[in-house]
């Protein structure tokens, strides 16, 4: 029998919502829960303990931290107290929240340091503000107001950029950026878009080509050129090495002639497609070593 998954925060919410808060408890402990995340979550744990695994590492915390965690799939190990107690108010919000937040509130993330490599989550120390702030969450009952909610979200953010400027903005620039790089990938990554132009390919993404070009270069750190060569280079060699002739497979890569497919080939592999022997491989092999 397949294990369940829990998909958060739609098994809490009747509709979807870019912004909500849910109050979670919990009597007993759990091991490693299957939870698919669609939003960013604030965690601000109120008793036991809470232990995270991502595609980036593993991480716990206690009722003296928070969390911010990405969207995604997650492992969830909670431990309750001595007297079986678990308990967490989790804040739910979109990448628009985010994007408003920034906009509204004139986050800096352009100057955020460089990122050594995406994580999912940050956990932070809280303080006096912020135990002040959970229970003033408590007070608002169990169906606070969608603006009230907005409004609290949105201090609690205030008040961590201004106590940990560089770890939220870091935050908020991973999230969005990484949300765009997918977007972005998905669209540069499927197998006809090197029939594209890059101004068709700046359209499908709604950009400029200016920033296309831009946005290409952080993402591939290569021009849109020389990675859409690479590319029909990798499958010419591999449809060659399948016994495929030279004037069967040019069109399909996205030449007129037979002569410009010729043209890039041998100034890419050294020599002319006819002349190509590649050693007999499978894709996967194939793929891997190119």
């Amino acid at each position: 029998m397949t294990e369940q998954v829990c998909n958060l925060p739609e098994a809490f919410n009747d509709g979807h919502c870019g912004v909500s808060i849910h109050y979670y408890e919990a009597k007993q402990s759990s091991q490693k829960n299957k939870v698919r995340f669609s939003q960013n979550l604030l965690c601000l744990l109120l008793k036991g303990e809470k232990t995270v695994y991502s595609g980036t590492g593993k991480i716990s915390f206690d009722k003296s931290q928070l969390m911010l965690l990405k969207p995604g799939n997650t492992l969830m190990t909670e431990k309750t107290t001595v007297e079986n107690a678990y308990k967490s108010v989790l804040f739910f919000f979109d990448n628009d929240f985010l994007n408003d937040f920034v906009r509204i509130n004139n986050i800096p993330i352009d100057q955020a340091r460089k990122a050594t490599g995406f994580t999912r989550t940050k956990i932070l120390d809280k303080d006096e503000y912020i135990t002040t702030f959970e229970r003033s969450l408590l007070l608002m009952g169990n169906k606070p107001s969608p603006p009230l909610i907005r409004s609290k979200l949105n201090e609690i953010l205030l008040y961590l950029f201004g106590r940990y400027p560089e770890e939220l903005t870091c935050f908020i620039k991973e999230t969005l950026n990484h949300h765009r790089d997918v977007a972005f990938k998905s669209i540069i990554e499927r197998p006809d878009s090197f029939n594209l132009s890059n101004e068709e390919l700046a359209f499908l993404c709604s950009m400029s080509l200016s920033t296309f070009k831009r946005r290409f270069k952080e993402v591939y750190n290569t021009t849109p050129r020389q990675y859409y060569i690479s590319k029909r280079m990798k499958k010419a060699a591999l449809l060659l090495q399948n016994d495929l002739r030279p004037s069967e497979i040019y069109f399909e890569l996205g030449y007129e002639n037979l002569s410009a497919f010729s043209n890039e080939f041998k100034k890419h592999f050294g020599t002319s497609p006819r002349g190509y022997k590649p050693q007999k491989l499978d894709k996967a092999e194939f793929m891997e070593r190119h």
